[in-house]
């Protein structure tokens, strides 16, 4: 099969490396994937995860998508011209490649998917990466969306006038990573990173931002100052706004800042996962230490309920709620001999639910089914 992914842009983050590992794994069964886009932009961490991806195989094709900054009047006006001036350029790249799928990524492109099928009758699919996506003139209604969570299955029903039956609930997959621990090899990676050995790791691993929560994850971790507990923040973002929140609130000696790589020797480190976002799609992170042996304490936003079963493979906390996570904090530092039990449960969760292979296997089933009912 011939497949087209539009995306507007490709920035280091969650839907990015979803993207991605979809396309990687499709051409692994011998499908042909282009990514039409603006492209990673100039940021570091999004031009190293491009570049890898290139190296998979995955095509890419850049289209002048505009890329949003603060919205005036004027640049409302310069993003409506820029969105117009693409679709020439798609056009011509979709009749180049006539593929058999076109999936968009980010629900603004799907007005050149709309466009297309205006002119041959090929049907496409979107997916919701979140919810709340604001509905305007450029979002078209697909022929089926793909849903990554059951709270943005009912949310597509109710509020962007989808039918039941042209909605998809497909959750997001890792790969099965090779969990076999070596013990000399993490501490090793400790006294490389200056990881305190006798102390609790909690981990968080994404980009350094308001909605991913780090401030909220700050405050859990100054009320429990009293524990013997050590946090790993992985990432890339607001470092100056993350260093302000530490020193404020006098937990420097607790936490080690690491620029973003990939996490898997992270996951190695660390004794749980903690995501505390204040908005989220259907997070990876946690399926990738879960995938580790490792549980997840994570806010009780979409998709943490198919994610997490309270109390078995993770915790859940309320959103917003710094004081409930410091109470799990204390809980689990005082009893750390849970957390290896529910790591194990961690891992059949994600391996029966949320692998890779699993998600492509369904998403193969909505593209061919696509494929059946377009006019050619």
């Amino acid at each position: 099969m011939k497949i087209v992914f539009f995306a507007r842009y490709l920035p280091a983050e969650g839907s990015t490396t979803h993207i991605y590992a979809v396309a990687e794994n499709l051409i692994a069964r011998d499908h042909t994937v282009n990514i039409l886009s603006k492209g990673p932009g100039e940021d570091d961490s999004a031009i190293r995860l491009f570049e890898k991806a290139k190296s998979k195989g995955i095509k890419f094709v850049k289209l002048p998508f505009p890329l949003h900054g603060k919205i005036r009047l004027l640049t409302r006006f310069r993003q409506l011209a820029t969105y117009l001036y693409v679709i020439p350029f798609a056009l011509y790249q979709l009749h180049k490649i006539k593929p058999d799928v076109i999936h968009a990524h980010y629900p603004v492109t799907t007005y050149l998917a709309a466009i297309y099928r205006f002119l041959t009758g090929k049907k496409f699919i979107v997916t919701y990466h979140n919810m709340k996506i604001p509905q305007h003139i450029f979002n078209r209604k697909a022929d089926y969306v793909i849903a990554i969570s059951r709270e943005l299955e009912r949310d597509l029903v109710s509020n962007y006038n989808y039918k039941k039956d042209e909605v998809k609930r497909i959750f997001n997959g890792v790969k099965e990573q090779d969990n076999v621990v070596d013990e000399q090899a993490v501490r090793g990676l400790k006294e490389v990173n200056k990881i305190p050995k006798d102390r609790l790791i909690l981990g968080f691993v994404g980009s350094i931002s308001y909605r991913k929560g780090i401030d909220i994850l700050i405050k859990g971790i100054e009320r429990c100052k009293h524990l013997k507990i050590h946090l790993i923040i992985l990432g890339d973002g607001n470092i100056e706004w993350l260093t302000n929140l530490i020193n404020d609130s006098e937990v420097n000696e607790l936490v080690t800042l690491i620029p973003f790589r990939d996490p898997n020797d992270i996951y190695n480190m660390i004794d749980v996962l903690i995501l505390p976002s204040r908005v989220e799609g259907f997070p990876l992170v946690p399926l990738e230490a879960m995938m580790m042996k490792k549980p997840v304490i994570r806010s009780n936003i979409q998709g943490a309920y198919d994610q997490i079963i309270e109390g078995e493979n993770g915790y859940l906390f309320e959103s917003e709620n710094p004081i409930q996570l410091a109470k799990i904090i204390e809980r689990i530092t005082l009893n750390p001999d849970v957390l290896k039990v529910m790591g194990e449960k961690a891992y059949q969760h994600a391996n029966l639910n949320f692998s890779e292979n699993m998600m492509v296997d369904k998403l193969l089933d909505v593209y061919k089914l696509t494929c059946m009912t377009s006019n050619h």
